[in-house]
């Protein structure tokens, strides 16, 4: 078992990589789509992913829901691969907090990453 120190430093070194992670999903949906990244959020955090792939939505923002849906695909692998989650799960925890900052978003999937991983250890 490592040092609280040593596995301190690991957990500060893991959220700054999803960190990085995330904020770079964002940008590239962002960046395909024709929005600013704050306008990307800001749709991550009102509709949940189906409801953005359906074009059910309103966001009042004007941006291509094609490439946005294309990038969002792209990004959200990216999210699950790092964390183990699934869209669904991706999904919620997006939506799970109105105006969440990134910091905010990582730590609750950094969490869900982490019960996830205890619920299996244990079967």
């Amino acid at each position: 078992m490592l040092p609280y120190a040593a596995a301190q430093q690991t957990e500060e070194n893991d959220l700054a990589k999803l960190t990085v992670i995330v904020e770079e999903a964002i940008e590239f949906i962002a960046e395909k789509s024709g929005l600013t990244g704050q306008d990307t959020l800001q749709i991550l955090e009102e509709f949940s992913v189906e409801e953005i792939r359906s074009e059910k939505h309103a966001s009042g923002k004007s941006f291509n829901a094609s490439k946005f849906n294309k990038a969002l695909d792209k990004a959200i692998r990216s999210i699950a691969y790092a964390t183990g989650l699934n869209t669904s799960e991706i999904s919620n925890i997006f939506t799970g907090e109105k105006h969440a900052a990134v910091d905010s978003i990582v730590l609750r999937l950094r969490e869900k990453s982490r019960q996830n991983r205890w619920s299996l250890s244990h079967y």
